[in-house]
């Protein structure tokens, strides 16, 4: 069964029609290329705005690029901000994609282990893996003289290749599970010498030509998360990988917020630098998602919530959301955040009785604003533009007629009924309060109170809600998407 095809179906933004473009307009590029005798290579920046499914739109892309016979190699940028050197990412990344394939003695094999013995032992096994005094105990080569030895400009690259070769083979053993603060000189080394690139660049293009009776041409390497990471590791990464930028039957795929990207481009050169201008020098070509609809934004998050422990009117929580977030003016950063709030509150919520939503939201979105969690005092002008309509039967059943409802009456009432159950008892038993509103409010609070013994005075369980989203605000860390 295609993976892709399954993955797909929790696409709300219209992603999919997007892979399926990128994915005819990239091959399309490769065989353009190549039929006019240039490089078949491309760089592609998928750019979008926080919220703009960039990371759900890359693993969905990476699982319809395998199901259609391409070998993927996957970077989160993000994740990866702590190594030394971002190409150590890159080449990990590449040969992880390349593993399946090279288990065995063959072309491949023995075309990938060439191109591993060009720049590999450097950034992926030495680099990584040589404890201190390990190279001169197994070797005969202390560590700083092997470093002397790569940095050294007069030194020959063949006298490089072969005492690293020798460490590699000595203690390969060791060198897979150890780890050197030497690293950065080391891979600051290799990347200095002109030659060795261009040696491995042209072995990584022939292990990649070598795979095409099993694979599928070009190499899809996809890179995400680069507008989060570090300024100064976010320009590395760029300046290390632009190398492989022109190997024959690769593809390069980055996903950013492209503005906040350019910022920490500017951020690590100083103030007055165009960080886009610089942008533009890597890519070839710029997809810019369009913003999503708020609606389905919405239910993209919604679909993350608890189960069952949010209630809304006439159980339609994305409308009402929606509609709030609107009558707020609240854009997809505002909404990302406000909506993490709602659910670590919700998540924290340990009592049988759901979470009213005419309480809980304009909670947060004061939270959001002010950063006090306490309910607004009415009357709120955001709340008064707080308002849905629907579909209700008319009087002799037959036809249906649209019903505006208004939830600022009801966010007060669901206020006020919230500070004693003897409140909840004479509202429920008011045969004046009509409407899917005051239904809502009945079916939020009645259980409190239903068949138990209470105290009038006391408050409803809803009451706890401004401590919750006080301790759920603390945790509002997480980056947007």
């Amino acid at each position: 069964m295609d993976q892709g095809a399954n993955y797909w179906d929790a696409d709300l933004l219209g992603r999919r029609e997007d892979s399926e473009f990128l994915y005819n307009f990239l091959v399309g590029q490769i065989e353009k290329r190549k039929s006019q005798g240039r490089t078949a290579s491309y760089v592609l920046n998928i750019d979008a705005d926080w919220g703009g499914g960039k990371s759900f739109f890359l693993d969905g892309f990476a699982l319809d690029l395998e199901g259609k016979g391409h070998m993927v190699a996957r970077i989160n940028a993000w994740r990866d901000d702590h190594a030394v050197d971002p190409y150590i990412a890159i080449m990990a990344a590449i040969d992880k994609a390349f593993a399946p394939f090279v288990k065995k003695p063959g072309k491949a094999a023995t075309a990938w282990a060439s191109a591993k013995a060009s720049g590999g032992p450097i950034a992926l096994r030495v680099a990584a893996a040589i404890g201190k005094g390990l190279v001169k105990k197994h070797a005969g080569v202390s560590l700083d003289e092997l470093k002397d030895l790569i940095t050294d400009d007069n030194s020959a690259p063949g006298e490089a290749a072969e005492a690293l070769e020798t460490a590699v083979s000595e203690t390969s053993a060791q060198l897979e599970k150890l780890f050197d603060a030497s690293v950065e000189a080391l891979i600051d080394g290799f990347n200095r010498t002109d030659d060795a690139i261009t040696d491995f660049r042209e072995k990584l293009e022939t292990a990649v030509a070598s795979l095409s009776t099993e694979k599928k041409s070009p190499l899809f390497v996809l890179i995400d998360e680069l507008d989060r990471c570090r300024p100064t590791y976010a320009v590395q990464l760029l300046e290390r990988v632009k190398h492989l930028f022109d190997v024959e039957g690769v593809v390069f795929v980055f996903a950013t917020n492209t503005q906040q990207l350019q910022h920490s481009i500017a951020g690590a050169y100083g103030p007055g630098f165009d960080g886009m201008r610089y942008l533009r020098r890597f890519f070839d070509r710029a997809y810019v998602f369009e913003k999503p609809a708020i609606e389905d934004y919405v239910a993209v998050l919604c679909a993350e919530l608890p189960a069952n422990k949010i209630r809304s009117p006439e159980d339609n929580l994305r409308g009402v959301l929606t509609t709030g977030f609107n009558a707020y003016g609240f854009e997809l950063r505002a909404i990302k955040q406000v909506m993490e709030v709602i659910d670590a509150t919700a998540t924290a919520w340990h009592h049988p009785f759901p979470i009213d939503i005419l309480l809980l939201f304009p909670l947060c979105a004061n939270f959001y604003i002010t950063g006090k969690a306490e309910w607004p005092a009415a009357p709120v002008r955001e709340l008064e533009n707080w308002k849905i309509d629907y579909k209700v039967r008319s009087r002799g059943g037959r036809d249906s007629e649209t019903l505006t409802v208004s939830f600022v009456n009801g966010y007060g009432t669901a206020l006020s009924l919230s500070r004693s159950l003897e409140r909840i008892i004479n509202y429920s038993q008011d045969n004046e309060n009509q409407g899917p509103v005051a239904q809502h409010l009945r079916n939020s609070f009645m259980p409190e109170w239903n068949n138990k013994r209470y105290n009038p005075s006391d408050p409803s369980v809803q009451t706890e809600l401004p401590g919750l989203v006080a301790n759920a605000g603390k945790m509002r860390v997480k980056k947007p998407d």
